[in-house]
């Protein structure tokens, strides 16, 4: 037993050694990509990409549009990588900078979400079932598409990229009790706009 709990301790001691390292070189990565590295800004962004572009899509409704707000979304995190104080808020900071850039592009255009049924995809379920799919998601995104700014945010960010509520604080730069109470009167929005867009013939 006591030799179990001492190889238990060395693993444990092991492991934060590695996690302190792993910070330190991410710190050390985040600081050459404010020099203007190329390389480690690359380094930074690749495991944030398909989190920019999902929000990005979520916003705009179609898959051209989404694109196009990621890519403003990464140019813009690279023009202002000298504002990102550590690692450790890097998630949150692009999270927020593609919510602006996506509310930004959502006000000058009309967003045009696409019509999904034109893009079946085989998934093994029969051309009902599919098609069925294909209208819900529809209206999920219609109805996301009907909610004010501050409400989409937080269930974009909650309910469908999964971040932490202090994530989401930090991104919305309000307390994480503020976050769980309009978090719950958006899911509440979001009951009622699904409700009418299921409603509709």
């Amino acid at each position: 037993m006591l030799l179990l709990a001492s190889i238990k301790r060395k693993a444990v001691a092991r492991s934060a050694d590695m996690k302190g390292w792993v910070d330190c070189m991410s710190e050390l990565t985040l600081a050459r990509a404010k020099k203007g590295d190329p390389k480690a800004f690359e380094e930074l962004i690749l495991p944030y990409e398909k989190l920019v572009l999902n929000i990005a899509y979520k916003y705009m409704g179609n898959l051209e549009d989404a694109r196009d707000v990621a890519q403003e979304a990464i140019l813009k995190v690279y023009r202002n990588i000298k504002t990102c104080k550590t690692v450790s808020s890097f998630k949150a900071w692009i999270c927020k900078i593609t919510m602006n850039a996506a509310i930004d592009a959502c006000r000058k255009r009309k967003v045009i979400y696409e019509d999904l049924s034109d893009n079946l995809a085989s998934s093994g379920e029969g051309p009902e079932e599919e098609v069925l799919r294909m209208e819900e998601r529809a209206q999920l995104m219609e109805a996301l598409g009907s909610l004010p700014d501050d409400a989409k945010a937080l269930i974009i960010l909650r309910d469908m990229q999964g971040l932490s509520y202090e994530e989401i604080s930090e991104v919305l730069n309000c307390p994480m009790g503020t976050v769980s109470s309009k978090l719950s009167r958006a899911r509440k929005q979001m009951r009622k706009a699904l409700g009418k867009f299921e409603g509709k013939d």
